[in-house]
């Protein structure tokens, strides 16, 4: 998509839910323990006044960056006292609060659109980012060589969709801006307990064995509290862990929770041997910033994956209701869309339009449930009058699936699955390039299962056969290339 456009696109979502965004900001902020000490001082209408401001600054900026009205809007917030925290650390945190709302609004309006939903995220990152260094800038608290990356790192963790991917990626941005030697991402699961889903230089066999509970052990403790630990020179610890440490060859540790809107997912564990520099409150504050980008992110891909599989579930069981009508037909449209998708990716078509191509495929006899079962499973040929009534399935699918929003875009896929590449075809008799390339995808997909499936009315057509009869009708039927990615991957993949 044009960047321009989804710049503008972006905006308009901002201005439009600018009064929403600030009420869910304002609900969370006050967990900042800054916020909250200012709370007294500074009523929250002035709050939610500023982050207004900010918001306001952001849609300006995004349409034209040249402008820098959210910089100015900050200074002016820092210098006339109106903001709600007094240091660079709270200030910060509200941004990434402000972050990982917008972050959350825009994974669920481009849930389906994976392109348009990282440029959205990196639009975002960019603003939050800038705001983060005028903040850093003004109260000169920050090592901005590491701060910039960071934010990058940040970036590329929230458009991260491999779990053990994005666990991996935290652990390295971690170590690399921390020069760490050991290092692990430790996750609370359903059991109660802290379990280790990345690691660097730490044994297999502990990795696999450990579980910590909430409020024991260092770890236990960062989870519970919410607050990080830091062991290092001029800091309080025990005889007990300053043998463990000594005994793993390390001088200095640190361990900072993993947060999404103030809920504790996890801890991220660091530590040095005795020939680094010990770690001191620049690094807590740094890797602060990278922990709660990790949080935001990890929050965001458990939401994406439980959504998806909801959304799934609804797939799935509208592909099993169609195949139950008859059991000659059950399986053919999980066939179909195994067949589908090969091509699709063949043809290297966008992730977008591959995921499309799955999900329409799943679906694309879901119009034949309003036909009627003495037409739809006759064994004999179909009249005139049949045949015109079997031709209204794509109508019926458009009816079922406008009522499921998650799903109106791949309606024009299953509509016009019917078409003929000559123009012959049904419902609107669209040819060529007309048809969209997943209907077309799935016109062969669909013919090639069809054919070498059994029949009440025929038995499953030679595998050879089959295919004659695809090569017969490329051009006419058949978009040509689609038949041409077909006939590579048809003896190896299906």
């Amino acid at each position: 998509m044009n960047n321009r456009l989804m710049k503008k696109e972006v905006a308009q979502f901002l201005e439009a839910n600018s009064k929403l965004i600030v009420k869910r900001w304002s609900l969370s902020i006050f967990n900042v323990p800054g916020y909250q000490k200012d709370r007294v001082i500074i009523p929250r209408k002035v709050h939610e006044s500023g982050m207004s401001a900010i918001i306001k600054s952001f849609v300006t900026d995004i349409e034209n960056p040249r402008v820098k009205s959210c910089e100015l809007i900050i200074k002016k917030l820092v210098f006339k006292d109106y903001l709600s925290a007094s240091s660079a650390t709270d200030s910060i945190q509200g941004l990434m609060i402000l972050r990982a709302i917008l972050d959350e609004m825009f994974s669920d309006k481009y849930m389906d659109a994976h392109e348009k939903r990282k440029i959205a995220f990196d639009i975002i990152a960019n603003q939050v980012d800038c705001a983060i260094i005028c903040f850093s800038d003004i109260y000169k608290k920050r090592n901005f060589a590491k701060l910039e990356t960071i934010m990058k790192y940040g970036k590329k963790l929230i458009t991260v969709n491999n779990q053990d991917k994005l666990y991996d990626l935290i652990i390295e941005a971690a170590v690399i801006e921390s020069d760490s030697d050991r290092a692990s991402l430790m996750l609370m699961e359903k059991d109660g307990f802290l379990h280790i889903k990345s690691s660097v230089g730490i044994p297999k066999k502990i990795v696999a064995s450990t579980r910590v509970r909430l409020g024991e052990g260092i770890a236990g403790k960062v989870a519970k509290t919410a607050k990080p630990i830091i062991i290092s020179k001029g800091h309080e610890i025990s005889i007990y862990l300053k043998k463990f440490l000594r005994g793993l060859g390390l001088k200095s540790s640190i361990s900072i929770p993993l947060m999404a809107d103030s809920t504790v997912l996890g801890v991220l564990n660091l530590a040095k041997r005795h020939n680094k520099p010990f770690f001191d409150r620049e690094d807590v504050e740094l890797l602060s910033i990278l922990a709660c980008e990790a949080g935001t992110a990890i929050s965001n891909y458990r939401l994406f994956e439980e959504v998806h599989a909801l959304y799934e579930g609804t797939i799935v069981s509208l592909a099993a209701a169609i195949d139950a009508r008859d059991h000659y037909t059950h399986g053919h449209s999980h066939r179909v869309a195994k067949i589908a998708l090969v091509l699709a990716k063949k043809l290297k078509l966008s992730e977008d339009a591959i995921e499309t191509t799955r999900l329409s495929s799943m679906l694309h006899d879901i119009g034949k449930i309003g036909v009627p079962d003495k037409i739809l499973l006759k064994s004999g040929a179909l009249t005139d009058k049949e045949w015109e009534i079997i031709k209204k399935h794509p109508l019926y699918a458009v009816t079922i699936l406008k009522h499921l929003p998650r799903l109106k875009h791949i309606i024009p896929i299953i509509y016009h699955e019917h078409e003929r590449y000559d123009g012959k075809g049904y419902v609107e008799g669209l040819k060529g390039k007309q048809i969209p390339i997943e209907s077309r995808i799935i016109a062969v997909a669909d013919a090639y299962e069809a054919m070498t499936s059994n029949r009440p009315y025929r038995k499953a057509m030679r595998k050879d056969k089959a295919i004659k009869q695809i090569k017969i009708n490329s051009g006419t039927q058949f978009d040509p290339v689609v038949v041409m990615a077909f006939l590579k991957a048809v003896n190896k993949s299906f």
